[in-house]
C-alpha cells in the first residue's frame, strides 16, 4: 500500500512534467559536455537512477533536479536532496554497479539541477548546472 502511495500516481501531472523535460535537459547537456549517457531511468532495487553516462573510463550516475522559476523563492532544487535521498542514490548505484558484467575504472555520482521559466511546454530552460562528484560514494 505505501509503495503506491510513492507511486507517480500521486504526484501532480506539471511535476512529472517538469521532471522528464529536466531530464532531457541535462542528457542534452552533458552530452554537449562530452559524456556519453548509456541509459536512463534505470530501476535498481527500490530506488532509481535518473541517467547512467560515460565519461571516459568513469561511469557516472546523475540525479537530475528540476524546478520551474517562482517569483520571490530562491531555491535551486539542492533542498530536495536530504540524506535519505542521498543515500537512497548511493545505494541504488552500488546495485547498479554490482549488477555489470565489466568493471569500470571509476564512479562517480553527479547532480544537474535544471531551472525552468515557467510551467509551459515552450518556456526553455533558464539555467543547467553540473555538480561532478556532489555526492559522496
Amino acid at each position: 500500500m505505501v509503495r503506491w502511495l510513492r507511486s507517480e500516481r500521486w504526484l501532480p501531472h506539471h511535476r512529472i512534467r517538469v521532471g522528464a523535460r529536466g531530464e532531457r535537459v541535462a542528457a542534452r547537456y552533458l552530452r554537449r559536455q562530452r559524456l556519453r549517457i548509456v541509459a536512463r531511468n534505470v530501476h535498481v532495487g527500490r530506488g532509481e537512477i535518473d541517467l547512467v553516462a560515460l565519461d571516459g573510463e568513469t561511469l557516472v550516475f546523475v540525479e537530475v533536479k528540476s524546478r520551474t522559476y517562482r517569483e520571490g523563492i530562491e531555491r535551486t532544487g539542492w533542498e530536495n536532496l536530504d540524506r535519505r535521498k542521498c543515500d537512497a542514490l548511493r545505494r541504488s548505484a552500488w546495485a547498479y554497479l554490482r549488477s555489470l558484467e565489466w568493471c569500470p575504472r571509476g564512479y562517480r555520482l553527479d547532480v544537474v539541477t535544471v531551472e525552468f521559466a515557467g510551467p509551459g511546454r515552450f518556456s526553455g530552460p533558464t539555467d543547467v548546472r553540473w555538480h561532478p562528484g556532489a555526492i559522496e560514494m
